[in-house]
């Protein structure tokens, strides 16, 4: 081993490249240096892996994977951030096409809340991407009771760690709104990428996880998403929030358009938690002049409520 870091201390990485061909103890020798005390050799055993990984064509995959999980996930907790993005993207090169097993979910899990917890927004975009990609197992009981904790934090970053695994899991479970709170919170966050990451997730919803529960909140986005699409300073985060919007307002149509009880019963919803704007926008995309009539009735005895000013307007219009 004393030789491979010695070829790695003076980067000639070429040469282990070359002489890795068939080699398992050059490979053995390079996971052993992702402990050495001297973050140069840890950076750079990381980028010789990195390589190996790309010529072997996936050869070395279950070496790692069997020898040196533990040790590479361990690395996203390094001081140095160049280490913890070489890691995420040897770990992303290590997955790809893997289904992970539950015990290196969990590791992977400890590994991402220490990301999460950096406040180092590129490293941890980079971080959900791979989770994103990730083959989960069918999820057992420890690591789903995992994922509550995440969802419950107050961190955002950290909350949103359990949300990204539970939209990639495939069932939201009876917690749709606690995933759409935490997208409301990233759309919120004024950050760029967060925005663009709360984007993503939001098409996710509407792809993959609707039912009656994400249905009712997912009204509530409409205002946020218009908001976005004519406040945000990014042009290209204004056009995608256009998108999400239009495609939000097609499943909406398309949902309610056949349960226009089950849609005023939502709309009820919204005024009672003071969203008229919300309410108005669902009764014009699910029912229009019908819709709108009957919450004139229902709001005709509550001359100063919001929404009953609004369709007064409408139909002295």
């Amino acid at each position: 081993m004393d030789q491979i870091r010695e070829i790695v201390l003076s980067w000639q990485a070429m040469d282990i490249i070359e002489i890795a061909g068939g080699n398992d103890y050059v490979v053995l020798s390079l996971l052993n240096l992702l402990g050495d005390e001297d973050p140069t050799i840890r950076l750079r055993a990381l980028t010789a892996l990195g390589e190996l990984l790309k010529e072997q064509d996936g050869k070395i995959r279950p070496l790692i994977i069997k020898n040196s999980f533990s040790k590479l996930v361990s690395l996203l907790g390094d001081d140095d951030p160049r280490i913890v993005t070489r890691s995420i993207e040897v770990l992303s090169q290590v997955l790809e096409g893997v289904q992970i097993d539950e015990a290196r979910l969990s590791l992977l899990l400890n590994g991402a809340i220490d990301v999460a917890r950096r406040d180092d927004t590129f490293l941890y975009i980079t971080l959900l991407d791979l989770l994103g990609r990730l083959q989960l197992p069918p999820l057992g009981w420890e690591v789903r009771r995992r994922i509550d904790e995440l969802l419950s934090s107050d961190d955002l970053y950290v909350k949103t760690v359990g949300a990204r695994l539970l939209l990639s899991s495939g069932n939201l479970e009876g917690r749709g709104r606690t995933v759409l709170e935490c997208v409301r919170g990233l759309l919120d966050s004024g950050n760029v990428l967060l925005i663009e990451t709360g984007l993503s997730f939001l098409e996710e919803v509407l792809t993959f996880h609707l039912s009656t529960e994400t249905m009712a909140y997912l009204v509530e986005f409409l205002s946020l998403l218009k908001g976005i699409e004519n406040g945000a300073e990014n042009v290209i985060i204004r056009a995608r929030a256009s998108n999400v919007r239009t495609e939000l307002e097609k499943v909406l149509s398309s949902y309610y358009s056949s349960r226009p009880e089950e849609a005023l019963e939502v709309i009820r919803g919204l005024l009672v938690r003071g969203r008229a704007e919300d309410g108005l926008t669902l009764a014009l995309i699910v029912g229009g002049t019908p819709l709108l009539l009957r919450l004139l009735e229902e709001e005709a005895g509550r001359g100063d409520s919001e929404l009953a000013g609004i369709l007064k307007t409408l139909k002295d219009v």
